[in-house]
């Protein structure tokens, strides 16, 4: 039953969503609305989803999974073909308007003509973060299944929609060994800035998996500058997305296309600031439920394939999102995702919120070994009620 709830809903979002990003104009408005209205008005009301069921039949979960990829490429076709109306590029590209019609009896043309640049604007924040809350979350569930070249392939044309193909490399075999740890950088310091760590995040994780990449082709005995060089195949994939911009909007569609990318990529690193900020781990220890925020918010676990259920997914990374377990005795986020995200735009308030959480992971689900890691991170973050805790800490260590 809750399985075909799940699909229901998610189905359900995904034809709303097609109609309105076809539509255009004012249409992409009712987009952003029901974004945030869903993500965060919804997940605010929902309750939480602690049950664990057991689904025997995962062909339909599998299936969601699968028709994202045409549901993002047809997203961005189309806002590609209005912004290239609204640029002045004249006839109808391939032909999309006349098609749509003969199929519809909608006459996007006229449409176009009348499209606006707030329209596009709304449009591109609306094409961003359904990028992220559903391309790059399903990518990084299809990249962990390392096993299955289809998954694979299609995860990393997922990712290559925000310009992170490379993600399913730095994940995969960097965060998921580094997780918590000074070596991680997708893992957020304390009193860090989202803004900061969106920076330092991406470089970092560009940087880690070239590295990776590189000791792989080495392995192999292969050179770095490769046609095997999956950070090149990546890079390829979303100048591939790229050229499509090309084709409808020209240059401006370009810069467009990576503007709106990057936004989308933003997303990501700004979920993974929210799902691990301040957490430590001694170096080589076993990773475990406790190293990561969780989150049992219905409506973001039934949208977000349970990414929510962080904490079993880093205790076993391998396991399909529908295996993932509730663990409602894991560090628990007081918000869903999105809200989260939000939160996390204004540091201030984002503080107010989490850092208590943080001091109470210290005393609640921090072992010995930790203590030392939090003296330095709660020393490196400046912040004043970190340093204020390293009494306590000092208590926590003469006891044990």
């Amino acid at each position: 039953m809750q399985a075909t709830a799940r699909s229901l809903s998610i189905t359900a979002i995904a034809v709303v969503f097609t109609a309105l990003m076809t539509l255009g104009g004012w249409h992409y408005f009712i987009a952003a609305a029901i974004i945030t209205a869903v993500f965060v008005g919804l997940d605010l009301v929902g309750g939480m989803e602690l049950s664990d069921p057991v689904y025997r039949n995962p062909t339909q979960m599998n299936l969601q999974l699968y028709l994202v990829l045409p549901l993002m490429v047809v997203y961005l076709v189309f806002y590609a073909w209005f912004l290239g109306g609204y640029l002045g590029i004249r006839g109808d590209t391939l032909g999309l308007g006349h098609a749509y019609a003969a199929l519809t009896g909608v006459d996007l043309l006229a449409a176009r003509a009348h499209v606006t640049l707030i329209e596009l604007v709304v449009g591109a924040y609306a094409l961003g973060t359904i990028w992220a809350g559903f391309g790059t979350v399903v990518g990084h569930e299809l990249t962990h299944r390392t096993w299955s070249r289809p998954a694979m392939l299609v995860g990393r044309w997922l990712l290559a929609l925000t310009s992170d193909a490379s993600f399913s490399i730095e994940h995969v075999y960097g965060h998921h060994a580094n997780l918590g740890t000074p070596k991680d950088p997708a893992t957020a310091y304390r009193g860090e800035s989202v803004y900061h760590f969106i920076v330092r995040s991406t470089l970092g994780q560009i940087a880690g998996a070239w590295h990776i990449e590189a000791a792989r082709l080495k392995r192999l005995g292969r050179p770095v500058w490769s046609p095997r060089n999956r950070m090149f195949t990546g890079w390829l994939m979303t100048l591939a997305y790229a050229g499509l911009f090309l084709l409808f909007a020209g240059w401006v569609g370009v810069a467009v296309f990576f503007a709106t990318s990057l936004f989308g990529k933003s997303y990501l690193e700004a979920v993974n600031y929210i799902e691990h900020y301040g957490i430590v781990r001694v170096p080589g220890a076993p990773i475990e439920p406790r190293h990561s925020w969780n989150c049992n918010h219905r409506v973001s676990s039934w949208l977000l394939f349970n990414l929510t259920r962080h904490s079993h997914h880093h205790a076993m990374g391998d396991k399909p999102y529908w295996e993932l377990r509730s663990y409602p005795d894991a560090p628990m986020m007081p918000f869903g995702y999105l809200t989260m995200i939000y939160l996390a735009l204004v540091p201030s308030v984002f503080r107010r919120i989490v850092h208590p959480l943080v001091l109470d992971w210290d005393r609640r689900y921090a072992i010995p070994a930790e203590f030392p890691l939090i003296e330095a991170a709660n020393a490196r973050s400046g912040v004043p009620e970190f340093a204020a805790s390293r009494a306590h800490l000092a208590t926590l260590a003469a006891a044990e």
